[in-house]
């Protein structure tokens, strides 16, 4: 966009949209997101509609490079949202043979449901096992592939001959100084409105693997060669087909829009305050949660890491006076807004018996007590000490009552 046309829709924008990316919420409330997005973002959004190409362009390759750099991997390939972006990561790997039919892949149990699906629709065969206690999430070395979720952005420290990490909710997490993302052979992440970073919908893969990179690319727009960096050899070798509408493997239509590489643009340079204030909410939380000294866990940052804050998750005792759904109706009606802890044990969840070839490894007690007993409250960019109160307020008057 010219200097001159940018300026004039910034003063228009400014001059209808007051929004501020970091302002708190309402006094006495304690929602689960905040918005994250201001004028910039829209001023950019409305360029594109303007410019007439709405669809993924410039703007989505430039979001792709800032953020393949944020990470520290060479690629990132953006798709229309993190659960297509863990279908296209898998899928690739099929069609790069990093995987074969009916491998295993490790996972853990309290994740995302599309995280099962998604190995299942890749012709994978995905296991459940059980969570840390201290991290909810997988840790420790494994012998098989394994997708490791950063559970609500605490960072899993699991190791495999075939890393892959959903990072959906761990925008800017790190394990030893590297950003989650970068450590596995391939990660995903999600950009959805209630994230770190929002794209309003969006999601990414993220690989140092120039031949998976390019896989993905057909992956996501109809297994296409138009994005791939090998296009010209695979138009040669297929020179009986029109090179306009060549497709090389099995794809899907996940494209992002134009429109969401004009936010992401945007956000990325806000990223690394947003996670900052978002971890020093979690450690003030913890803190005074457990001050409380009430019959409810909290999850400190462990050694080695640093926690993105996504959310603020806590499980109650076995023996704690209020069940969960108690519990939430009682911060609900002090204005906290709840959720369960992800699809908490996904093996209990009625679509898992349906998904062809899923099964469990091992117990799953922790899955099972955060099945049961867990939950989480919103944390965001936005939230500080007027949030804490809130909730240790809330919290107290909750088993007082």
């Amino acid at each position: 966009m010219s200097n001159a046309r940018q300026a004039e829709i910034d003063a228009l924008v400014a001059a209808h949209l007051a929004v501020d990316p970091m302002a708190a919420p309402p006094p006495g409330t304690l929602p689960l997101a905040a918005p994250s997005f201001g004028a910039p973002e829209v001023a950019e959004a409305i360029d594109s509609l303007l410019s007439g190409w709405v669809t993924m362009g410039k703007k989505v390759a430039a979001f792709e490079a800032a953020w393949a750099e944020y990470v520290g991997v060479k690629h990132a390939v953006m798709v229309n949202s993190g659960s297509s972006a863990l279908l296209v990561m898998l899928a690739a790997l099929r069609e790069t043979e990093r995987l074969a039919a009916g491998d295993e892949v490790l996972m853990p149990a309290v994740s995302w449901s599309t995280d099962v699906f998604a190995i299942a629709q890749a012709g994978l065969v995905p296991v459940l096992v059980d969570v840390d206690p201290d991290t909810l999430c997988i840790e420790g070395h494994h012998d098989r592939p394994v997708l490791a979720t950063h559970m609500l952005g605490a960072p899993s420290q699991a190791t495999s001959p075939l890393l892959l990490e959903d990072a959906c909710g761990a925008h800017g997490a790190e394990v030893g100084g590297a950003k989650v993302g970068s450590r596995g052979h391939a990660g995903v992440f999600s950009f959805f409105f209630s994230h770190h970073l929002t794209t309003v919908e969006g999601g990414v893969v993220v690989t140092s693997d120039d031949a998976l990179a390019d896989a993905c690319r057909s992956v996501r727009a109809h297994g296409w060669v138009r994005e791939r960096h090998d296009r010209a050899r695979l138009e040669a070798a297929h020179a009986d087909v029109d090179p306009r509408f060549l497709f090389v493997s099995p794809g899907y239509n996940l494209r992002p829009t134009e429109i969401s590489g004009a936010f992401g643009i945007h956000q990325i340079p806000r990223l690394d305050g947003f996670v900052a204030q978002r971890r020093a909410n979690h450690a003030d939380w913890c803190a005074r949660v457990a001050a409380l000294d009430l019959p409810l866990r909290v999850f400190p940052e462990t050694a080695g890491t640093l926690h993105a804050g996504f959310a603020f998750p806590m499980l109650l005792d076995a023996d704690a006076p209020l069940d969960r759904a108690a519990l939430c109706n009682r911060l609900e009606a002090q204005g906290i807004a709840t959720r369960p802890i992800s699809g908490s044990n996904l093996a209990r969840q009625p679509a898992f018996p349906r998904v062809p070839g899923a099964r469990v490894e091992g117990p799953l007690p922790v899955a099972d007590a955060i099945h049961d007993r867990g939950l989480f409250v919103g944390n965001s960019h936005a939230f500080g000490d007027a949030q804490g109160d809130v909730l240790v307020h809330a919290l107290r008057d909750a088993f007082a009552g």
